[in-house]
């Protein structure tokens, strides 16, 4: 290879980690908190200086509502009538804000600073604004907006303007809401502004507490009635924006009068309140009547931090509770208060605002109202409490207002289910006061950064897609037998609405697989301004996609096994190559509750979640941000979904990303060495490479920085026709041109056609480069193509594998199969890759790896032939070879996985499944080593408890529509209605529905264990013949210069009963314990066992005298939603 120079020293290429991450830490924090911060000065100030004129539910102003647009066709005529009305507002705006008054520490305050948001855009044309004017705008069309696909968002959007979204529960036309639309118009302004100045942002936002939100650009909401149920105030980068982190008891009344509809509104209460808790925050759930009793009991007496593992748990645990004798507040107070005082300033709670929240009827006991004095208002009132009332008792509703009023807090009186979420959502409110009231110290104010999540979705999307994944299975069940029935009957089919003959259903598009959009978003709030303003006003926001941080990193530079990772202050992963984020196409209910010390595992020998010291101590180091630095570990990773075992030493390097920490880790020896090229091919050849066919770039790299929505080989086109210059597309292009005989004739193309079947050959390159050439064209298994599916290069399991054995050995290749397979299937491929190093000075690095794939029935030819010529030493014939009745005969790769038997239904399983006997002598005589790997990212399909009442099965499709199977008056019949035919069952037909109805789960996060087993290399064979009188079972042998062992196994042999206890792949679920005869569930052991360090990097606002400075009582009361009852008794006060 002409002009490789490497990186000589291990020092050299630290110096440029280091230098890399710092330069990656900087770029996106800064850039998109500026601009957040835009948004929420220009919303403060648009909100200050707010027209006063009110507007009722029948007024004429109107807006553009992203639930209510029925057309977004695109329309020159409408596109030229929209964007006239886009500037004579903006000239408007301009006009209205010609004069306004200063607002002090307000960057928009300044003049020239909005006099920059009216600056014409290049794409604007018009007069420019005369203020004289007096002429009214015509009547708009709010019903119709022309969208475009824009590849950034994904999505049909309108760049010129926002759109404003509504929560379902709320009504659009509510006064309240149609003000704050109306005065919050001019914030795409700097919307507009902010993505001109960076294109690469995504969504922006501004949200109000109103229960609207302003959402930049414009876009048509989803019509997926999931979808339309998204209410942004209860999303992570909302709610902790508007409040700061919380410890929070809620105390659930389970006396004899909370059955029935009062249970059923209890419960829901307490999810809509669990919805507005975050990582930051901790809880506990308390029932109580004449006693208290953690609702979780590994949970007593203690807060549990707010993750959605621990959400999850508790919301499963909501029903289980019995409803029985009378409620006893002071109880329920006592135990809150008790709990609270005890984690004041413990890691493991928030240590800042703390709140009491009780849901109840009413109250069965007296109370003493001291109790809250000496408990409370003697302390300064470090406890809020809000009172949920269930019930209209007025006696009650006056005690209970009392506390919340007295304590901070907020009264609701809650009897419509419509009416939980927003008096629930009053508690925000209540609790952003101190923030808002700190608003002349906007030093103080700190940027949220949101956990990972997915746009749009709801912490319980994934049991609701799982509801319809089996909804589907239930569907096809039912069709298939009758289906089965009219065919055995003989029956014909009277209309083409049959159920049988319709092609579609209504859960059709729950089938597709889901193109989930990871992201963080930066958050800040909105201070309300005016003196009467106590409460934050909003919250501004944009999000951060993943692919964001990943566009910054070199992977190059990275190299195969090299990889970065980012985690938040909690130590949960943000991004990193193992996170695992769906399950069955579906995405994981805990996927955004992955620890760092879950994907990276130590090479040790330890129980499953008894984490080593070393990796305990990265983690703290990556989450306290105290210093840069790099540690090395040796480590274990699974390949080939989780079926191959690797063991390596790692290096890790980190560094602070805002709130986050950004991890760069290589592999040892290789990762250290980098090829740096000083030329490259001439453009002429170039340009003659690129029209080569059959090769792929990788697809998540850039190779091109000013590409838009192109196929990944047309970007590189693109780039290298622009002459853009960076290392990577010069590497590619040096690749690309260095392997242009990879389309040349192959010698003895035929012969390797004809006798070996050979299907593809390829080659990957550590630039991204993926070639491949077709020899022989077969049918492949896989929905996709293997070039569709291997395109990745470095990062595709086969290049990192055969980088890691050849590195020890460049000699050998590597073989494998497609795991648990059929010799009987004509396609089945055997793929065999190598790793190419180049070498100087001692140090060596992988610049590609090749490979082939020819069909399994030549080399099982060749197996058969082979395995029956046998010589012993002194070249006489073998006594037995494989062919002999008694003797079984595998060839086994390096992970114990059979390439080649006599028995091809063997093909691809584990020989400890086959003869779990041999694998165990075969692990005790050190052929291979056994280690045991943990996967803690797994999903159990659990099954839910019983539930009483009738048997009732629901199976939709689309037409005719089985929408209801439900018992009738008489016993033993059922009614399915078809359209407009009714047809009604017998007791036995019932019967058998009733027995098709599938086992109903639920996914759960779970820990999974498994053996894995590799080749042990300082193992010698020396030839021993075999014998079937001697007393060794098999006889074991390598085959040269690969990864394949020969294995001959005396088939006389049986199987014991020691055998059943066999250590295999096959993954398990660990139950954890507490005690030798209790089982644990998951997220109470992790609570317990590793409970790790946090850092809460946002600022803590609990108190502020002006909160209660302002007017007295008559202020207090006002804010805690002081109703008529207390107003008639001034003296109950």
């Amino acid at each position: 290879m002409n002009s490789v120079d490497f990186l000589l020293t291990n020092k050299h290429i630290t110096y440029e980690i280091r230098t890399e991450i710092k330069r990656l830490g900087r770029p996106i924090p800064d850039l998109i908190i500026s601009k957040t911060d835009d948004i929420a000065e220009y919303a403060e100030f648009l909100s200050y200086h707010r027209s006063n004129e009110s507007l009722s539910a029948d007024s004429s102003y109107d807006y553009f509502n992203a639930d209510n647009l029925t057309n977004t066709e695109r329309n020159p005529e409408v596109e030229k009538k929209l964007s006239d009305n886009i500037l004579e507002d903006e000239c408007l705006w301009m006009c209205q804000q010609a004069e306004l008054g200063p607002l002090p520490n307000n960057i928009f305050s300044d003049k020239m600073s909005r006099a920059q948001l009216f600056i014409r855009r290049k794409n604007e044309q018009g007069d420019d604004c005369n203020c004289d004017s007096d002429q009214l705008s015509p009547i708009r069309d709010y019903l119709s907006l022309p969208l475009e696909y824009d590849y950034r968002f994904d999505d049909n959007v309108n760049l010129n303007l926002s759109i404003t979204k509504v929560a379902m529960n709320v009504y659009e036309r509510e006064s309240a809401v149609l003000e704050g639309v109306r005065w919050s118009e001019p914030l795409d302004l700097v919307f507009k502004n902010n993505f001109i100045r960076d294109p690469t942002l995504t969504w922006q936002y501004f949200a109000s507490p109103r229960g609207f939100m302003r959402h930049y650009p414009a876009v048509q909401w989803s019509k997926e009635r999931y979808d339309r149920t998204y209410d942004f105030r209860t999303r992570t980068w909302y709610t902790e924006a508007i409040t700061s982190p919380k410890d929070i008891v809620i105390l659930l009344d389970k006396s004899g009068s909370m059955e029935g509809t009062r249970r059923a509104m209890s419960m829901q209460i307490v999810n809509q309140i669990l919805d507005t808790l975050n990582d930051n925050d901790f809880f506990n759930i308390y029932t109580f009547a004449n006693t208290t009793e953690p609702v979780v009991s590994c949970f007593s007496d203690t807060l549990v931090q707010a993750n959605e593992e621990n959400l999850r748990l508790f919301r499963e645990n909501l029903p289980v509770y019995i409803e029985k004798f009378a409620a006893n507040l002071t109880l329920g107070f006592e135990k809150a208060f008790e709990i609270l005082e005890n984690f004041t300033t413990t890691k493991t709670s928030a240590n800042c605002n703390q709140a009491i929240m009780i849901i109840t009827e009413g109250i069965d006991y007296s109370y003493n109202k001291d109790f809250f004095k000496t408990h409370n208002e003697a302390k300064k009132f470090p406890v809020r409490i809000f009172t949920y009332q269930i019930g209209a008792d007025e006696g009650d509703a006056k005690e209970l207002e009392w506390i919340a009023c007295f304590n901070k807090g907020w009264w609701a009186n809650i009897t419509d289910m419509g009416d939980i979420r927003e008096k629930m959502l009053n508690y925000l409110n209540v609790m952003s006061r101190p923030i808002n009231l700190n608003r002349d110290n906007k030093s103080d104010r700190k940027y949220i950064w949101s956990y990972l999540h997915v746009d749009l979705a709801d912490r319980r999307l994934s049991n609701w897609l799982w509801k319809k994944y089996e909804g589907i299975r239930q569907r096809q069940v039912f069709l298939d037998h009758v289906k089965r029935k009219t065919f055995r009957l003989g029956q014909f089919f009277t209309s083409s609405s049959h159920m049988l003959l319709q092609d579609t259903h209504e859960y059709e598009e729950y089938e597709k697989e889901i193109n989930y959009k990871y992201m963080t978003t930066v958050s800040l709030p909105v201070y309300g301004r005016r003196e009467d303003e106590i409460d934050l006003i909003g919250v501004a926001g944009i999000d951060v996609p993943l692919t964001l941080f990943k566009a910054l990193i070199d992977y190059q530079r990275l190299g195969v096994n090299g990889y970065a990772f980012i985690v938040t202050n909690n130590g949960y992963v943000l991004m990193h190559p193992d996170h695992r984020t769906q399950f069955k196409k579906i995405l994981k209910p805990t996927f955004n509750r992955v620890d760092i010390v879950e994907v990276e595992i130590l090479d040790d020998d330890n129980d499953p979640r008894l984490f080593g010291e070393a990796i305990v101590k990265l983690r703290e180091k990556l989450v306290s941000q105290n210093e840069s630095g790099e540690v090395s570990l040796n480590v274990k990773y699974s390949l080939h979904d989780m079926k191959r075992l690797m063991l390596g030493k790692r290096h890790y390097f980190y560094a602070p990303v805002g709130p986050f920490t950004l991890g760069i880790v290589l592999p040892d020896r290789y990762g250290f060495v980098k090829i740096n090229r000083s030329d490259l091919p001439p453009q002429k050849h170039g340009y003659e490479a690129l029209l080569d066919s059959n090769w792929k770039a990788h697809p998540d790299w850039i190779y091109c920085n000013s590409c838009k929505n192109e196929q990944q080989e047309d970007k590189v086109k693109k780039a290298f026709a622009g002459q853009e210059n960076s290392n990577l597309l010069n590497s590619f292009i040096y690749d690309l041109d260095a392997t242009r005989w990879f389309n040349s004739a192959i010698d003895n193309e035929e012969k390797f056609i004809r006798d070996y079947i050979v299907h593809k050959v390829f080659l990957a390159t550590y630039s991204g480069l993926f070639r491949w050439k077709t020899l022989k064209d077969i049918t492949e298994s896989e929905h996709k193509s293997f070039e569709e599916r291997n395109n990745e290069a470095v990062d595709e399991d086969w290049y990192r594998r055969a980088v890691e054995l050849n590195f020890k050995n460049e000699s050998f290749y590597i073989y494998s199969v497609p795991f648990e397979t059929s010799g009987y299937e004509n396609n089945t491929v055997i793929t065999s890759t190598k790793a190419i190093f180049v070498e100087k000075d001692g140090m060596k690095t992988p610049v590609a790896v090749v490979g082939l794939q020819f069909n399994h029935r030549a080399m099982y030819r060749l197996y058969n032939v082979t395995t029956k010529q046998c010589v012993d030493q002194e070249g006489k014939a073998c006594n037995y070879t494989c062919e002999s009745d008694y003797l079984n005969c595998f060839i086994l790769d390096n992970n114990a996985y059979v390439v080649l038997s006599d028995d091809v239904e063997f093909i691809g399983r584990y020989m400890g499944d086959i003869r779990p006997d041999i694998m165990a002598r075969l692990t005790d005589e050190s052929v291979y080593t056994r280690k045991r790997m943990f996967d803690y990212q797994a999903i159990c399909q659990k099954t839910p408890p019983e539930s009483a009442g009738r048997i009732r099965m629901r199976i939709r499709h689309h037409r005719p529509s089985v929408d209801n199977m439900e018992l009738d008056d008489e016993p033993g019949t059922y009614t399915v209605e078809l359209e407009n035919e009714v047809y009604q069952s017998t007791k036995d037909e019932f019967l058998a529905f009733e027995k098709l109805a599938i086992n109903k789960t639920f996914p759960t996060p779970c820990d999974h264990d498994m053996w894995l087993y590799n080749f042990n290399e300082s193992k010698n064979f020396p030839y021993a013949p075999f014998s079937k009188v001697k007393s060794k079972p098999y006889v074991v042998d390598r085959i040269p210069n690969t990864n394949l062992l020969f294995l001959a196994i005396n088939g006389d042999k049986p199987c014991t009963k020691s055998d059943a206890g066999h250590k295999a792949p096959e993954p398990r679920e660990i139950l954890y314990r507490t005690s030798p005869h209790r089982n644990v569930s998951l997220p109470c052991y992790i609570a317990i066992n590793n409970n790790y360090t946090r850092r809460m990097y946002m600022g803590c606002f609990n108190r502020d005298e002006k909160e209660y400075d302002k007017v007295g009582m008559i202020f207090e009361m006002k804010n805690c939603n002081f109703s008529p009852f207390l107003k008639k008794n001034k003296n109950h006060l």
